[in-house]
Parts: C-alpha cells; sequence; structure tokens
C-alpha cells in the first residue's frame, strides 16, 4: 500500500468502482459500514494502491474481492457478527456469492442497515445515486387504540 490518506483513498476506490454499479454498491457499503477499510489486517491483506503511471492515469485502490471471498469462506477474519454480515453482503454485490439475506441482516442496527438497503437499490441503478434512510415505525392507524 502506498501512504493515501484516507480521503485519497476513498476517491480511489470509488474511481475503480466507477462503472459498474455492483462493484460501486460493494464499496460504498463498505465505506459507509466504516469497520473493513479502517482495519490494517484487511488493507495489508485485500487492498491494493495502484499508483499512477503510463497505464493509470489516475489514482486506483482496489480490493481482491477474490481473496476475501476465500478468507471469509475459511473464517479467517475475526469480527463481529455484523460486520461480517455487512462483508458477506458486500461480497455477494462485488462477486456474486449467494447470501442468506435473513441470516445476514437480523442483529443490523438501523444504520448498517440503510447502508445495506442503500447498497442494494445501488447495485440495481447503473447512473442513480441512491440514500435510504429508516424511520421509526408506528403503528398502522387500524391498531392504534382509540381516544375516549
Amino acid at each position: 500500500m502506498t501512504d493515501r490518506t484516507t480521503a485519497q483513498q476513498i476517491q480511489a476506490l470509488r474511481t475503480w468502482a466507477r462503472g459498474y454499479s455492483a462493484d460501486r454498491a460493494a464499496v460504498e457499503l463498505l465505506i459507509t459500514h466504516d469497520e473493513w477499510l479502517n482495519r490494517p489486517d484487511f488493507r495489508d491483506r485485500f487492498v491494493e494502491d495502484i499508483p499512477v503511471d503510463e497505464v493509470h492515469t489516475e489514482p486506483l485502490t482496489v480490493i481482491h474481492w477474490d481473496l476475501v471471498l476465500i478468507a471469509v469462506q475459511n473464517h479467517d477474519l475475526v469480527a463481529s457478527s455484523s460486520a461480517l454480515a455487512v462483508l458477506r453482503i458486500a461480497l455477494s454485490l462485488a462477486v456474486c456469492e449467494p447470501v442468506d439475506l435473513c441470516e445476514a441482516l437480523v442483529g443490523l442496527d438501523a444504520t448498517n442497515t440503510a447502508a445495506v438497503a442503500t447498497a442494494v437499490v445501488t447495485a440495481a441503478q447503473a447512473d442513480d445515486r441512491v440514500s435510504v434512510t429508516l424511520v421509526a415505525r408506528g403503528l398502522p392507524d387500524w391498531l392504534r387504540e382509540e381516544k375516549r
């Protein structure tokens, strides 16, 4: 890895993922989740900064999804169940690795659930940026107690 700042690395990841909505969705999910890309063990093993040269006219940062998949399959990454769920969902988007959404979504907090929902919608739309916000659910009118 090079000595890129976090902001530079995020921009380089976005540049690398540009053009394919599933890659962009997976990358944005990891950026929003804000854990995996901040872990030195993850970055050192799976993230590579590509310097600008004759071939690469913009800085690129790539995630080696194939290596991430092997590590996940081998239970080689220690993390909370929600962090692993987010990573499995990102892998599903990036490399079409099947994920059990029922298992993956149970236990996610509202912030991570919104990030996953945004990623899924982003993957389905090649050029549109979306953002999902979760609001507290209220009871439907027909279930509320009548005030007397």
